[in-house]
């Protein structure tokens, strides 16, 4: 777009002098060529680019033959002008991270630096389990670094009671580090894990609960069972009704103890009734007064 020149010339009619004025300098021969041969390289590339565009929908081939050729050319050019990916640097993560965010990078040394777009890369560390903070710096003109935080212990899981106990985090995967000294929720059960976050939030709620918490159970992926300290189990219900239980649950507890005394089971699987087993005996209808 043609640049407008402000304001208006002298009503006196003498003309504007440039007494005064440096007049300014050539530029080094040596930056005007630079810069007029990665112009001249890019505007090639690009309309190269149309042609095989073109071409391959004229001659019916895949587009995806054309664009493994147009990102060729476009490496060849960046790296005609010195911006190309020298060096990636991945922080923080065990030689083992490294390989594996290196393969889903989708991206190598020698490329061209405007295919490492920034946000492209961390959707695709973000596929890789096992991190916390990821964050990709694109340094012009051939730096690209990598800095992640692996997850630490977040609980303690095991399929089953006769399974050992092994530190993991909410992705699935096994922790990277354990702190010694730290209390981790248990939990066990397929889905455990993935599901134990909402129920966590729900159990903060309710401390008379969670203080009392010895670990959860997951069933079938479908619903949890909550063991006491006490040797209580309690029966959720699952979906939405859960929360509701949890509350019931929490009013019983302070208004009768329940969960302190000589019962077996709590069953909070049915929204109208509570069901109380203690130990060796049949179930009941608990006494739960305005609790429920």
């Amino acid at each position: 777009m043609p640049q407008v020149k402000g304001g208006q010339k002298n009503k006196s009619g003498g003309r504007q002098t440039s007494k005064g004025r440096g007049k300014p300098g050539p530029a080094p021969k040596s930056t005007q060529k630079q810069a007029s041969d990665a112009s001249s390289i890019i505007t090639g590339v690009f309309f190269l680019g149309a042609i095989l565009v073109g071409a391959a929908a004229w001659m019916g081939q895949s587009i995806s033959v054309v664009e493994d050729k147009a990102n060729q050319l476009a490496d060849g050019a960046a790296k005609a002008v010195g911006l190309s990916i020298r060096s990636i640097q991945i922080i923080e993560a065990s030689d083992d991270q490294k390989r594996v965010i290196r393969s889903e990078l989708g991206v190598t040394e020698g490329d061209s630096m405007f295919r490492a777009d920034p946000q492209a890369l961390k959707a695709r560390i973000e596929a890789v389990r096992g991190f916390g903070d990821i964050q990709v710096h694109r340094f012009w003109p051939n730096q690209v670094a990598v800095f992640v935080t692996p997850l630490q212990a977040s609980v303690m899981y095991r399929e089953n009671d006769q399974k050992p106990l092994q530190p993991m985090h909410i992705t699935g995967e096994a922790a990277v580090t354990s702190e010694e000294g730290l209390a981790f929720p248990v939990v066990q059960g397929d889905g455990a894990i993935a599901a134990w976050p909402l129920l966590q939030s729900e159990l903060r709620a309710y401390p008379v609960i969670e203080t009392r918490l010895d670990f959860a159970e997951r069933i079938n992926d479908r619903r949890w069972d909550l063991l006491m300290t006490t040797g209580v189990r309690v029966n959720l219900p699952s979906g939405t009704d859960r929360h509701s239980a949890i509350e019931v649950l929490a009013e019983l507890q302070r208004q009768t103890g329940v969960l302190d005394r000589d019962v077996e089971r709590v069953d909070l699987r049915d929204p109208e009734r509570i069901y109380v087993k203690r130990r060796n005996s049949e179930f009941a209808l608990a006494d739960i007064g305005g609790a429920g």
